[in-house]
């Protein structure tokens, strides 16, 4: 056995271990946070909830509701305020936080900070799990706003009942919470499978959280749909039909659960003081929580820690290479007038031809076979269906492709080289612009046939207004941002609401058919454009 000293000496090298490494793990964290919470995509997607929270609880007269139950809504209480806002933030919070955090690895690894961390002694679960508290930390902080807004929104909108703080913290503590950090750890599990496509990433969880929601406002909560519920809305929502079924109207359901216009519908009110927490919920919030950390862990298990290995193909000699060489010509045996002559060509259209064929091979090859077949789907579905439903779903399939459309050059670092040619502003800059419209033309060019065919030339103008205000939405918040989060976001919650028929989002003429409303977008195009070019303008003359 050791003698006192020496054994006091090994514990006080064990405590100071352990503090070193807690304050490691802080600092990862602490900076991560800061330097995420930082950039244009945060602030922007904050801009987005707070004005979404604002609306989460309809000012009275509004032609729209967000939690609607046949014809009833809440009135507006500490209990109707505190649930609604917990609810919907627990649902679009979830849907714009993904598109935030999903790449906090990818950070290190195009910063080579990932080659620093892979030589400390972290192991990767902790670098896994730290990564998941910093997108948690981010979406909590959006969550804390919002429920100041939300407490706001009830002495602003309320019907004079007295305040009660619980009504509004057991809402958020129970369905908000859970359902961020398991889209925290969701990201983190994405980008260790899917690193390479980040394509597969988004259209995944695209329609992932498509079939939630759709489990959400369908059919009563049985066991097995509120276990399934990773938002923890299931439970709210069939506590909210029941209790109308029994106290107002016995034929009442959930009509919606998001952005729905109420105009010339009959509206009434329901008193709600809350509701009973089912024991059952509360174990499935907690299996929820138990699940993200079976992702990380499992991450953990196939997480490359920074060490890419890249194939080289060795090209095969041929065999009677050496016996046709007959003579080394030196270089002053080179006439220079016998060479062709150097031909210099300004023209844009090798700039076009380049980026659509980047364009076009970029992700996955066999990806395309997606891309047909939605392309199929539209020349043969219901001409309805294929403009509202199908191609927005199509547009937004190609995400990846035009969300860095104008950033490529500066995240692979050969922006000084770009910008350095001739002319970029009226060569590169709009070579990215046609191209980007060219494939969203090619893609929708069988619904472009079918309205030739049909001589509707409103719908015909309305998507080329649809494919360039979509590419100039691309290239201008993807030079003003730097980045290409912001128009991820933003198409994500645009595409969303399109195929919920919002008319506000309705980008491409699918709902507003008429000549004023395609004008309208004509002149937000234009718009779009005219700021994308004035600020690569300016980035080229302070290089």
């Amino acid at each position: 056995m050791p003698p006192p000293a020496q054994l006091r000496s090994k514990m006080l090298i064990c405590s100071l271990q352990k503090i070193t490494n807690v304050t490691y793990y802080k600092n990862i964290l602490k900076g991560d946070y800061l330097q995420r919470t930082r950039s244009y995509a945060f602030l922007v997607t904050l801009a987005v909830s707070l004005y979404l929270a604002y609306t989460f609880v309809p000012a009275p007269g509004a032609h729209y509701t967000t939690v609607k139950i046949g014809k009833y809504v809440g009135e507006n209480n500490a209990a109707w305020i505190g649930y609604v806002t917990a609810i919907m933030t627990s649902i679009f919070l979830s849907l714009f936080g993904f598109y935030l955090v999903n790449s906090s690895i990818k950070k290190d690894i195009d910063t080579e900070v990932g080659m620093i961390i892979a030589s400390t002694p972290i192991s990767n679960f902790k670098y896994l799990f730290t990564k998941m508290l910093g997108n948690f930390l981010l979406l909590l902080t959006i969550t804390c706003i919002v429920f100041l807004m939300g407490m706001l929104l009830f002495f602003m909108r309320s019907n004079g009942s007295s305040f009660n703080l619980l009504q509004f913290v057991l809402p958020y503590l129970l369905t908000t919470l859970p359902s961020i950090f398991f889209i925290s750890a969701l990201a983190v599990f994405a980008e260790v499978f899917l690193r390479k496509w980040p394509m597969l990433q988004y259209i995944g969880f695209f329609f992932y959280f498509g079939i939630i929601t759709a489990n959400t406002v369908s059919g009563a909560g049985s066991t097995a749909k509120t276990m399934l519920d990773p938002f923890g809305v299931k439970v709210v929502m069939t506590g909210l039909e029941k209790l109308v079924q029994q106290q107002y109207d016995a034929s009442a359901t959930v009509m919606s659960v998001g952005f729905n216009l109420t105009e010339g519908q009959e509206i009434k009110t329901f008193l709600f003081d809350g509701m009973p927490w089912p024991a059952l919920f509360i174990v499935s919030r907690l299996l929820w929580i138990g699940i993200s950390f079976l992702l990380v862990f499992i991450g953990s298990r196939f997480f490359h820690r920074f060490n890419f290995r890249e194939t080289v193909r060795v090209p095969k000699k041929k065999k009677k290479f050496t016996e046709n060489i007959t003579a080394v010509h030196l270089l002053q045996d080179i006439q220079l007038s016998s060479l062709p002559a150097v031909q210099t060509d300004y023209s844009i259209m090798p700039f076009i031809k380049t980026e659509l064929l980047m364009l076009f091979r970029k992700g996955p090859r066999w990806f395309w076979l997606v891309n047909i077949g939605g392309m199929i789907a539209l020349l043969f579905s219901p001409l309805t269906t294929a403009h509202q439903l199908l191609l927005p779903l199509l547009w937004f399939l190609q995400v990846a492709r035009w969300s860095d459309l104008a950033t490529k050059e500066k995240t692979n670092r050969i922006h000084y080289f770009a910008f350095a040619a001739y002319q970029p502003l009226k060569r590169l800059l709009p070579s990215q612009l046609i191209a980007g419209i060219l494939l969203a033309l090619v893609l929708a060019l069988p619904l472009l046939i079918r309205y030739c065919i049909a001589g509707d030339a409103v719908q015909l103008l309305n998507i080329f207004i649809g494919a360039i205000f979509i590419v100039s939405l691309a290239l201008c918040l993807g030079i003003i941002s730097g980045g290409k989060k912001i128009f991820e976001i933003l198409f994500f919650a645009i595409t969303y609401f399109n195929i919920n028929r919002l008319p506000l989002a309705d980008y491409f003429g699918a709902t507003n058919n008429y000549t004023g409303y395609s004008m309208l977008m004509l002149a937000i195009t234009a718009l779009l454009i005219v700021a994308g070019f004035s600020k690569r303008k300016y980035e080229l003359g302070h290089l």
